[in-house]
């Protein structure tokens, strides 16, 4: 009898699990989102508990930590359109954190080249795993904060930022990056070649 295991899939690939394991912390580890720890449910044929550390538990739709479990191995989508409000889609706006209300009392929103200014921003300023359903997100630049000022910490700081931008597919890279620590304020001056259109200049205060 064939299981999903003896079936190659495009899409998808094996990963190791470990003693101590859940779903949750797996999403989190390969697909960077423990919110997602119920798509892999589905996608193994799982039953509660799910994944144990007890080989008395297991049956199927019940794996052993040790084992392999199946995640889909997404890839980035590339948008063929020039029309920015396509390409770098639309989300609330934001200042400083907060959101802000329209004219006519709804949410204000952001689209095009200002949502992906805003985006990349917010990706810089963060701290990298704050988010605990979104542990890829951010960037490691506020580790800098307090060092002393130098060429060594302000290339870190440069790499820092180019990693975080570049895990957005709607970037496609990062010209200029240019880090300035003074005591505990940090600045970096970005210039960014998004997907599509002209290049982007942002500056961040992580």
């Amino acid at each position: 009898m064939s299981t999903i295991f003896d079936r190659p899939l495009n899409g998808y690939r094996f990963v190791d699990t470990y003693f101590g394991d859940t779903l949750q912390r797996i999403a989190a580890r390969e697909l960077g989102d423990a919110a997602l720890w119920a798509s892999l449910i589905s996608f193994n044929n799982l039953v509660p508990p799910y994944l144990t550390d007890d080989e008395s538990q297991v049956r199927p739709g019940v794996l052993l930590t040790g084992s392999q479990i199946l995640v889909p191995a997404g890839a980035p989508v590339i948008s063929t359109t020039a029309d920015p409000n396509l390409v770098f889609d639309v989300d609330v706006a934001l200042n400083k954190g907060l959101l802000q209300a329209s004219a006519n009392g709804d949410l204000a929103i952001v689209a095009g080249r200002d949502n992906l200014r805003q985006a990349l921003q917010n990706n810089i300023e963060t701290p990298q795993g704050q988010l605990l359903f979104h542990t890829w997100y951010g960037s490691l630049c506020s580790r800098m904060i307090g060092t002393v000022n130098g060429p060594n910490q302000a290339l870190l700081i440069e790499a820092y930022a180019k990693a975080s931008l570049l895990r957005d597919p709607r970037v496609s890279d990062v010209d200029k990056a240019v880090a300035t620590i003074s005591g505990d304020t940090l600045s970096i001056q970005l210039e960014v070649i998004p997907i599509v259109g002209r290049p982007i200049q942002l500056t961040a205060n992580p």
